[in-house]
């Protein structure tokens, strides 16, 4: 695999640097693809545990469950640290503490849009946040209007390169032609297949700029160790 041209963020999961050729693109916005059940959510969070482990400040913005909800559902892994939370290393947040809360007749407008931008900016800023997951971004584009979902995704996008944060956005379903998968840097899809009736999950990269990265299917492993990858071999 060629060595990328530009600069790389080391993502600390072993195998996915490998796969995208040494990391992602330094402040670039990764779109993490797949069904529920994929193991989205468990690469997201190893994705920031792993930062924090390397002294990188991280932030995980849930659209759906409660900070306390969220600290329920965090995985029991080997090589993490509870003080990684604790101290505020990696900090969890709900997107209604972002922008004002107020919709339109159920809607996010463009100047709320706007505002919850501002505010994961600043958070992102004041903090010093290097590394950010938003999961996921089905309910927040459910609120906003086609024009409005595509402004929102292409500034905090140019805005979090600014600030060199790295970001996953995390999207339910295996649809390719949303609003995620245009602006993101790289795409990487995460599903499901069933060999000889064992059921496995499966990474695909589909895009990451700036680097000649792995084509191939890899079957996944999510282990109290941390994510482990196979390449999944054809004709099976």
């Amino acid at each position: 695999m060629a060595a990328s041209p530009g600069t790389r963020f080391n993502t600390g999961i072993d195998c996915i640097d490998r796969i995208v050729g040494g990391g992602f693109p330094v402040g670039g916005m990764v779109s993490l693809t797949g069904p529920c059940g994929a193991g989205k959510t468990l690469l997201a969070i190893e994705f920031l545990i792993r930062g924090g482990l390397a002294g990188q400040k991280g932030m995980y913005i849930s659209t759906m469950h409660g900070v306390d909800k969220l600290m329920t559902f965090l995985p029991q892994l080997d090589y993490s640290d509870p003080k990684l939370f604790e101290k505020g290393t990696i900090t969890l947040k709900h997107i209604d503490e972002m922008g004002s809360g107020e919709r339109d007749d159920g809607k996010i407008t463009h100047a709320e849009s706007a505002a919850i931008i501002d505010d994961i900016i600043s958070a992102v800023n004041k903090e010093g946040i290097k590394r950010l997951v938003l999961d996921s971004t089905n309910p927040l584009m459910a609120e906003m209007d086609s024009w409005v979902a595509s402004s929102f995704l292409l500034t905090l996008s140019k805005e979090l390169f600014k600030s060199k944060c790295t970001t996953i956005l995390v999207t339910e379903g295996d649809v390719m032609n949303g609003h995620e998968q245009t602006v993101a840097d790289g795409i990487m899809l995460l599903g499901n297949e069933v060999r000889r009736g064992d059921n496995f999950r499966v990474l695909e990269v589909v895009k990451m700029s700036g680097v000649a990265h792995s084509r191939a299917k890899y079957v996944v492993d999510m282990t109290s160790e941390g994510m482990l990858t196979t390449p999944m071999l054809r004709g099976l």
